[in-house]
């Protein structure tokens, strides 16, 4: 008889003894169980028993051929072990080892809850130093029987061996984002930035990080999720603004990693923003009309316009200048405080020292004479105080400004129009990017960058006109064209 019709004929009357397994009368079980035979022991259909296979809640098969197999003995160990409740619970485990301590493993074990088979649990473990791999498998085995043993007893608190809960990893575990700024980033961070850099970072958390992200673990935080709240905050807003959110967040996770809470941070790149389109600026024409307007309504306006167009003072400089921050004999103005919210600070990028034009020094002295007594050079009489002097706000220089937009026929705009307008002028009158940076009293560089585009237009005038005039000479003749 030929071999392969012997395999199968052996095949076969294994494979025969299918029902008497199942009745477990006592008789022997065959040498090599196959899938049906052993879904036949156990009572399920063979594709259940493919399914534990893959979870590792059978022994582990061999092959034969191309089919699942398992030895008598195997089968008998684990069914003794089934008896003695040690392999009751199916369970799906997964060594590696520990972060901590290499010599230690760490056992991630999902098994299906013995009161309710569709909810499955999960436990991560370490096991004891000086374990083999075999050895861990088969004591976070005992583990999860332990569990169980201790369930039918009717003892609902014993639990599989935790990390220490007094151990800091154990606490930071499952800390999660909102918890995290709550407890550590807010009061270790925030409060000790500017007040309008506290409530930057308070309003992009209230507003779209807590709501996105809050009740997330920080380890949960990878570049998947980090992916996920990109393309969120993508249909919330404009990018620049998205850029903002995405910024705090990354301070928000370098400060984690530095806290010894994550092992390391997402990579969250800003969203691509469109090119930026100069920004209009006054002309020459049109800042004369304005500062005519302001000269007419008074020294106080003359001051604030002044400050504005031709220092490039921001708003909130100009309300917190005092006359101690200037030399109308030297002729200099110092800027190193600003306001916010009327709380008086250090300005935005740094302080510096600038040369007042000759005009806005004239402007000083006429209304030096006339300006009610205190420290700040500008106060507002109005109503809203009942007519006592006190401190300009945003909101006051802007309604001052567009008074006098309306005197001298301009469009109303905020005050910044005016500081950009001066240092845009500079960069077209020449002025290099270290010139016009030591004005602006930027802390950066490239913030600067911005205001080159009108002296790039000068530079590409001036090389028009030494084309036109290499062609006349070319051409022996005059060319009448138009200067651009």
């Amino acid at each position: 008889m030929p071999r392969r019709s012997r395999e199968r004929g052996a095949r076969a009357e294994d494979r025969s003894g299918d029902a008497a397994l199942a009745e477990d009368d006592g008789e022997t079980l065959p040498r090599v169980l196959y899938v049906r035979d052993f879904a036949g022991l156990l009572r399920i259909s063979p594709k259940a028993l493919r399914h534990r296979v893959a979870r590792g809640q059978v022994p582990p098969p061999f092959r034969l051929g191309r089919a699942l197999a398992w030895t008598r003995e195997a089968v008998t160990r684990w069914l003794q072990e089934c008896d003695r409740g040690v392999a009751r619970v199916p369970v799906k485990m997964t060594l590696r080892p520990y972060a901590n301590d290499r010599a230690r493993w760490h056992v991630d074990l999902r098994y299906r809850d013995p009161e309710d088979e569709g909810r499955e649990r999960r436990r991560r473990i370490v096991a004891p130093p000086g374990m083999s791999e075999a050895e861990a498998r088969a004591w976070g085995k005992e583990q999860v029987a332990k569990l169980h043993e201790a369930r039918e007893d009717g003892d609902e608190r014993v639990e599989l061996p935790r990390r220490d809960p007094r151990s800091r990893r154990a606490r930071q575990a499952g800390v999660t984002l909102a918890e995290f700024y709550e407890q550590r980033f807010e009061p270790e961070h925030v409060r000790l930035q500017k007040p309008a850099t506290q409530d930057g970072y308070s309003s992009v958390f209230r507003g779209h990080i807590g709501p996105l992200l809050g009740e997330l673990p920080l380890a949960a935080i990878d570049d998947e999720r980090a992916m996920w709240f990109r393309a969120q905050l993508h249909g919330r807003m404009r990018a620049s603004s998205a850029n903002t959110v995405i910024g705090k967040l990354n301070a928000m996770l370098r400060f984690a990693r530095k806290a010894k809470l994550i092992s390391s941070t997402p990579e969250l790149r800003p969203l691509p923003t469109p090119r930026k389109r100069p920004k209009r600026v006054y002309s020459d024409v049109e800042i004369q009309g304005l500062v005519e307007a302001a000269e007419a309504s008074g020294s106080e306006a003359a001051v604030v316009c002044l400050l504005a167009v031709d220092m490039g003072l921001r708003v909130c400089e100009i309300c917190a200048l005092e006359w101690a921050d200037i030399d109308l004999e030297r002729g200099a103005i110092t800027v190193q405080n600003n306001t916010y919210r009327g709380k008086k600070q250090t300005p935005k990028g740094v302080i510096g020292t600038l040369v007042m034009t000759a005009r806005l020094r004239r402007a000083l002295l006429a209304y030096r004479d006339v300006a009610p007594p205190g420290a700040l050079v500008l106060y507002r009489q109005t109503s809203h105080t009942g007519m006592r002097p006190a401190a300009h706000t945003d909101h006051s220089i802007r309604y001052l400004l567009n008074k006098l937009q309306d005197a001298a026929g301009l469009a109303r705009s905020g005050p910044h129009l005016l500081r950009h307008t001066a240092l845009t002028r500079l960069a077209r009158l020449g002025a290099s990017i270290y010139e016009v940076q030591a004005v602006a009293r930027h802390s950066r560089l490239e913030t600067t960058q911005a205001y080159l585009h009108m002296q790039q237009v000068t530079l590409a005038r001036d090389a028009a006109r030494l084309l036109d005039r290499a062609n006349a000479d070319a051409g022996g003749g005059r060319d009448d064209a138009a200067d651009p």
